[in-house]
């Protein structure tokens, strides 16, 4: 009996002994690990604290954009209030809203958009002067690009703008450069199209534009493409075309379907159908989840608004909803 005990705490002893060699292994092989990226604490808390004042001083600056249907964001760049966007979130006709985080609403004319890059601007009616960021000088992408790695922040009002919240923070780094493109692990979700992207000097590098196939894969407009467009963006003229959407210029109206859906979540759940609207008239009702939209995979509710407010009113499209574990399919005439 002693005997085996003995040998029953000699095992236990063993293996104590061997998980915390193993623990202190690895928690130099992390130590290593951390050094090796530049990534030890000091380091860490210095990253910390520039991110801390990138948001103290950018905040401010970063709005929410409404049609009174759909949200998006954009950032003041200007005194006078001129902001950047993307180009999807004054796809409409307008007119528009412009909210700051303090709650302020004030109204806004849609300027210029190329539709081909996903780059807008829009001027805030009410006289300044309006709190604005600072936009960075950013290189055409190179062979060794210095973006590549970096510390980025992101703003944007995540899923619409909501009252006494301040827009949310992301952090991420950059993970390629595509043509127009910036693409970082900074996530995105609905809401934040057209908000803003800041390198670590505080300095605005791109504007939102869209998520790729995974949440590791957020694509932002960088803002050389603005400066390279800036007198046509800010004289008003549209053009270029998204990939997922029509013209705008070719709509006799924004398209509605007459459901009202969920941008809060991460899927377009429909909280209401209108009487006698395309929706109701298919056989779509509450509590249904769009799935898909002219074969469009929907990935949250902003998504779906703007991707109906971009076709031809009378054009009747193929619409895959889940209900109760079921997938059903319609064709609805946009009004």
């Amino acid at each position: 009996m002693k005997k085996d005990l003995f040998i029953a705490h000699s095992l236990f002893f063993r293996w104590q002994v061997a998980f915390l060699a193993i623990a202190f292994l690895l928690g130099n092989i992390r130590s290593v690990t951390l050094a090796h990226d530049g990534l030890d604490l000091r380091k860490l808390k210095e990253t910390e604290q520039a991110i801390q004042k990138v948001v103290s001083n950018n905040m401010p600056a970063c709005v929410a954009i409404t049609d009174g249907i759909g949200f998006g964001s954009g950032v003041i760049v200007s005194a006078d209030g001129l902001v950047l966007t993307a180009g999807h979130v004054i796809a409409g006709p307008g007119p528009y809203e412009v909210m700051l985080p303090s709650g302020r609403t004030v109204t806004a004319k849609s300027l210029g958009k190329n539709l081909g890059v996903d780059s807008g601007m829009v001027q805030i009616s009410e006289p300044g002067p309006w709190p604005f960021v600072e936009i960075a000088e950013i290189k055409p992408a190179e062979r060794r690009d210095p973006l590549l790695g970096n510390w980025v922040v992101s703003l944007g009002h995540s899923g619409g703008f909501e009252l006494g919240r301040i827009p949310p923070v992301r952090t991420g780094r950059v993970l390629s450069r595509k043509n127009h493109q910036i693409v970082t692990d900074a996530v995105l979700i609905g809401g934040d199209s057209g908000g803003p992207l800041f390198n670590l000097d505080g300095k605005l590098i791109a504007i939102h534009s869209s998520i790729g196939d995974s949440i590791a894969e957020n694509r932002h407009v960088t803002v050389d493409i603005f400066r390279r467009d800036w007198d046509r963006l800010k004289s008003g003229e549209s053009w270029g075309k998204l990939p997922e959407l029509n013209d705008p210029s070719e709509k006799k109206r924004p398209g509605k379907i007459g459901i009202v859906v969920d941008r809060t979540g991460g899927s377009a759940t429909v909280l209401s159908v209108k009487n006698n609207s395309p929706a109701e008239e298919v056989g779509v009702r509450e509590g249904d989840v769009v799935i898909s939209f002219n074969n469009i995979v929907i990935k949250n509710g902003d998504q779906l608004i703007d991707l109906i407010k971009g076709y031809n009113a009378g054009d009747v499209y193929p619409i895959t909803i889940r209900r109760d574990g079921k997938l059903l399919a319609f064709e609805v005439q946009i009004r």
